[in-house]
């Protein structure tokens, strides 16, 4: 018995101390040739036979200008053709609220009056060539009207939602792939509050249930394609887009979601968002920005936050559904070699937006730069960050030290010491013989800690440690 429990260790040993591979962002040209062109929200197309997706873009120079632009891409996010300013009939510098594919030629786009036209809808089925009008002039023309979501649940059944007119919220469905519209009735829909109004591309769905956001912290819920909106739940927030309090939501299924909150809070629902619970996270950083379920996943999330004057900015994924966190550190700039670009070691990079099909397709946005910010002619780049969850491999850490790095005593019984001479321990992870982790302890930035192994089982252990500066060492552990 003592030979076989020792070989299963040398071979679980060697298997934990193998190439490990880290995920990263491959950075391409959004297709913006202006300086500076944010990325607000994506939509990308829920088939997995054409890669197609688009962007919508606002000026993120400061200036705050107000800009009509959207982008496409059918490869997969390699190359980007950008609208800016899109060209729709009947209106002048609309503000583009989303777009959503619904082939890989056809897409919709929601707007809201800026200048001369009503907002409304606009469609595509030739990849944005050229546009057309697809709601009536009735529709929207309230000089109180704004048009926030177009949504649809196939090819030929979606919905348009819009802020409360006359107390109740302008909504329409379609059935005919937005040739005719139906208004949905003020009696279908729970009763906004006072002051109540949605969000431009605040909306969320799973097959045919569906849920937008307000400003008073409040999810609308429709459970039949947005036919019908019975009810709408209160959550922690109080906004979801002001300047005190905000947040983004996301939903694995029609029970299980999650909600980050501006300040770095996640909460957690399993009943469709009736309830929520406030979450116990390590490794998120405080990222406020934008959170999105991966499909196809079991747990997996990805949050990004834009916030560069606090350290926030950048990505990380969790695969545990939220409770632990890693960084996503890894970036390649036009086909070069990997870099690394992280707060820890000087350097961080700006997430705007984030949206997944599956985990071979996702997608985050950033902003769009020109190579010589004095040469008007340069070319732009930058601006779309492409998932690859196996970017990096980052080494074997069987042969690596950190140095003036002490794990005592060994073995051990109930307390096991943690002491660095020199850069801080940032992780710790403990595994046992069958490769489970069973203890984990992430952004420490400690010299000296200790960890409570009173509770685990006698017997053999792999202790992984990194320091701040990304050294690594594995530690044999034995509890006695």
């Amino acid at each position: 018995m003592k030979k076989t429990l020792l070989f299963t260790f040398a071979i679980f040993y060697s298997l934990n101390l193998m190439a490990q591979m880290a995920p990263g962002w491959e950075v391409y040209h959004s297709g913006y040739t202006e300086e500076s062109r944010g990325i607000s929200r994506f939509g990308i197309l829920n088939d997995t036979s054409a890669d197609v997706a688009w962007s919508v873009a606002y000026d993120g120079s400061g200036n705050g200008a107000d800009i009509s632009a959207i982008a496409y891409t059918n490869d997969g996010g390699l190359t980007w053709t950008a609208y800016d300013p899109v060209q729709l009939p009947g209106v002048v510098n609309l503000g583009i609220s989303m777009v959503f594919p619904s082939d890989a030629n056809t897409a919709y786009v929601a707007g809201y009056k800026r200048s001369f036209g009503n907002g409304g809808v606009w469609k595509t089925t030739d990849a944005g060539a050229s546009w057309n009008k697809v709601t009536t002039s009735n529709m929207y023309s309230n000089s109180a009207s704004f048009c926030n979501i177009i949504y649809f649940v196939d090819q030929n059944n979606g919905f348009v939602q819009g802020d409360p007119i006359n107390g109740e919220f302008e909504m329409y469905y379609t059935t005919d792939a937005g040739a005719t519209w139906t208004p949905i009735a003020g009696s279908d829909i729970a009763d906004p509050l006072a002051g109540e109004y949605g969000y431009t591309g605040g909306v969320v769905g799973v097959g045919s249930t569906i849920w937008f956001t307000t400003n008073k912290g409040r999810l609308y819920k429709s459970t039949d394609g947005g036919l019908t909106w019975p009810n709408a739940y209160q959550t922690p927030l109080t906004d979801f887009g002001g300047a005190a309090d905000n947040g983004s939501v996301t939903f694995k299924d029609v029970n299980e979601g999650w909600i980050l909150r501006g300040n770095g809070e996640l909460y957690h629902t399993t009943d469709g968002g009736v309830t929520w619970t406030l979450m116990t996270t390590t490794g998120l950083n405080n990222y406020g920005g934008e959170i999105t379920f991966v499909p196809g996943q079991t747990d997996m999330l990805v949050a990004v936050d834009a916030d560069a004057t606090n350290n926030h900015a950048g990505a990380a994924v969790s695969r545990d559904g939220g409770a632990t966190w890693e960084r996503i550190i890894y970036y390649n700039f036009d086909g070069g070699p990997w870099e690394v670009l992280d707060v820890a070691n000087g350097g961080q990079i700006q997430h705007t937006s984030v949206a997944f099909r599956d985990i071979d397709f996702g997608l985050s946005g950033g902003f769009s730069h020109l190579n010589d910010p004095n040469d008007p002619d340069s070319p732009s780049s930058q601006g779309v960050f492409k998932y690859v969850d196996e970017a990096v491999d980052t080494g074997s850490i069987a042969n690596q030290t950190i140095e003036g790095l002490s794990v005592y005593p060994n073995p051990a019984t109930n307390t096991v010491n943690f002491k660095s001479e020199n850069a801080p321990i940032a992780n710790i992870a403990i595994f046992d013989i069958t490769g489970k982790e069973v203890i984990k302890m992430n952004d420490l930035s400690l010299n000296n800690t200790s960890i409570d192994v009173s509770n685990l089982q006698r017997g053999i252990y792999l202790v992984k440690i990194e320091d701040e500066n990304g050294a690594k060492q594995a530690v044999k552990l034995v509890l006695q």
